[in-house]
């Protein structure tokens, strides 16, 4: 399997003193500082600041860290939070070498970003020193690495931090490889929970009802110059689009999320119309009338708005329409126009697939200056791949 070339980013918790002796307390801080440095250097994670993993700082009033051990102004790495890390807020407590617990830790470390979490723990008996740690998968909250040393709790003990810092450096290596670039993006967007998954291409299948206007001309005012008022036509819309976002994320320029797409569309109309001739004399009062539109548009979506996996979009297009219009016994007109496309969708956005609404503008330009406008309102549902 070929290498990955994204770099997992790491959170490492202080570990939890349960000698419950407060001059080993400055160990809590030294040996995840041992620990990050021996994952630094193995070039295959990326390590997160220690404020993020602050989770024990805790904004709630009346909120009393358990066990939490006497200030210890000559260690300033003591469990208990120096004044400047108070300052901001009378009701934050900082604990830092109490139980931590796994769940929490591990959904804390999601929040922040990180792919993995390492939380890790040391106890002292009869002067021997027993440290532990562990590697959380944050996405799967799997246990991936443990590893623990034993050594004795006097200047050895610094050999053993160092022994189990190369330990689960290397186990973390081996069991947490690097991502590709899909499969690093892929986590990413789960990680967010509830946000939309980033697809390459998306296929929508749709189907509405249109509402038709008639023909206007250059000046504004409503013609009839083709004999149709369109207006009393019904019908129905169906048609696909087909999304692709992957060569739009190759351009930097681009708009987030922008995607470029290819829309076709079917509407077949049915009603009665008035054929009126040229000198404005009518020919035919109340005749049958069918029609047929078919469009061929080129999209670009821009999102626009976005709340969890809800997507709004702003659409537009251009490209043309063949027209067919009919009597019973004859034809009104058949030819191709060219046409522009104006819209929104909104959609919301599950992993695979989509369900959503449309609303288009279509403009199809005739001739003599003359514009013919369809609203097309549907539903449609998405497979993204």
């Amino acid at each position: 399997m070929a290498q990955g070339t994204v770099q997992r980013k790491v959170l490492i918790f202080d570990f939890e003193n349960q000698t419950g002796k407060i001059e080993f307390d400055y160990l809590s801080g030294s040996i995840s500082d041992a620990l990050s440095d021996a994952i630094k250097k193995t070039g295959k994670f990326r390590l997160m600041l220690r404020e993020d993993a602050r989770m024990n700082s805790v904004a709630e009033p009346n909120n009393v860290a358990p066990n939490a051990l006497p200030p210890n102004p000559a260690e300033p790495n003591s469990a208990n939070p120096s004044p400047k890390e108070n300052s901001g807020n009378p009701n934050t407590v900082v604990i830092m070498n109490v139980k931590v617990a796994r769940k929490e830790a591990i959904k804390r470390g999601r929040e922040a970003g990180a792919d993995v979490v390492v939380l890790g723990k040391f106890s002292e008996l009869n002067g021997v020193l027993l440290m532990s740690a562990q590697a959380f998968e944050a996405d799967t909250r799997q246990l991936k690495v443990s590893e623990e040393v034993l050594t004795k709790s006097d200047s050895d003990m610094f050999n053993g931090i160092n022994i189990l810092a190369n330990k689960i450096a290397e186990s973390m290596a081996r069991e947490l490889p690097m991502f590709d670039a899909a499969e690093a993006e892929r986590r990413r967007a789960l990680a967010e929970g509830i946000k939309a998954e980033v697809r390459d291409w998306e296929i929508q299948l749709f189907a509405g009802f249109p509402l038709l206007h008639p023909l206007y001309s250059s000046d504004g005012t409503i013609t009839y110059s083709k004999g149709i008022p369109v207006q009393k036509l019904t019908g129905y819309s169906m048609g696909a689009t087909f999304w692709d976002s992957m060569l739009v994320r190759k351009f930097s320029f681009m708009p987030r999320g922008a995607r470029l797409g290819l829309q076709s569309k079917l509407t077949l109309l049915s009603g009665q119309a008035d054929i009126v001739g040229a000198n404005a004399v009518v020919l035919t009062q109340g005749a049958s009338l069918s029609g047929v539109f078919v469009s061929n548009h080129l999209m670009f979506g821009v999102p626009y708005w976005q709340w969890e996996r809800f997507i709004a979009f702003a659409e537009v297009g251009g490209g043309a329409v063949y027209t067919r219009l009919a009597t019973t016994d004859s034809t009104i007109f058949s030819s191709w126009q060219p046409s522009a496309v104006l819209g929104t969708s909104g959609a919301y956005h599950f992993s695979y697939w989509s369900l959503g609404l449309s609303y288009r503008a279509q403009f199809t330009m005739f001739a003599q200056n003359q514009v013919f406008m369809q609203h097309d309102l549907w539903l449609y549902a998405g497979v993204r791949l």
